[in-house]
């Protein structure tokens, strides 16, 4: 953009909510399509070898739909960082210390609006986490990666204290699982050093993380 062109922020504003309307729609659409596949798979009036073609194709749009959605919603938090919006993402994920980790659901937060994702988005981020279950004391290293950006967010620039937030419960029986809630701004996730090691000298507090420890 020509540095010398100021947009008017009515202007911005127009065109933000307007993209937050279209990303809403295909969300909608990456519903309704997800719902056809489950639909036909249990449809036993269907040919076995019909029913895998017709689900192969659709699975197959679906991912294409997928890589589209992904890249708006990226310009869509992009273009949030020119406003005066928050535009924040929560993950609720889980994990035993040797892994997977399990993605239950993922949200965006647009100012006071919030709308689930697709699995998609939060396997896409979890998978960079996936150095954690190396450690000894994975709740550990995912304390130090929200510290990182806690202290960024909430201290250095002042911010919203609710737009970083990170819950830790460890379940102990009948084996060890942590159960994580973790929500930062929205472009953190999207950043290429999210879910990197932190280096061995950050260290800090957790700020408004909470642990707790429940037996089942």
């Amino acid at each position: 953009m020509n540095p010398d062109i100021i947009v008017h922020s009515s202007v911005h504003e127009v065109e933000f909510w307007k993209r937050y309307h279209i990303l809403c729609r295909m969300l909608t659409d990456l519903g309704e399509q997800e719902h056809l596949v489950r639909a036909i798979r249990i449809e036993g009036s269907i040919p076995e070898k019909t029913r895998d073609e017709v689900i192969a194709v659709l699975r197959a749009e679906h991912t294409q739909n997928m890589g589209v959605f992904h890249d708006f919603l990226v310009n869509f938090i992009s273009m949030s960082l020119q406003g005066l919006h928050h535009v924040d993402i929560s993950l609720e994920f889980s994990f035993r210390t040797e892994g997977p980790i399990l993605c239950q659901k993922i949200f965006l937060h647009v100012d006071q609006h919030i709308k689930e994702l697709p699995q998609e988005e939060c396997q896409r981020i979890i998978s960079q986490l996936s150095w954690i279950l190396e450690e000894s004391q994975p709740d550990k290293a995912l304390i130090r990666i929200y510290e990182r950006h806690q202290e960024r967010f909430d201290r250095d620039q002042g911010a919203d204290l609710n737009r970083c937030r990170l819950e830790i419960r460890r379940e102990v029986y009948p084996g060890s699982t942590f159960h994580m809630n973790l929500r930062l701004p929205a472009e953190v996730f999207m950043e290429e050093e999210f879910g990197q090691a932190p280096s061995s000298n950050e260290n800090g507090h957790p700020g408004d993380s909470t642990t707790s420890t429940q037996g089942t």
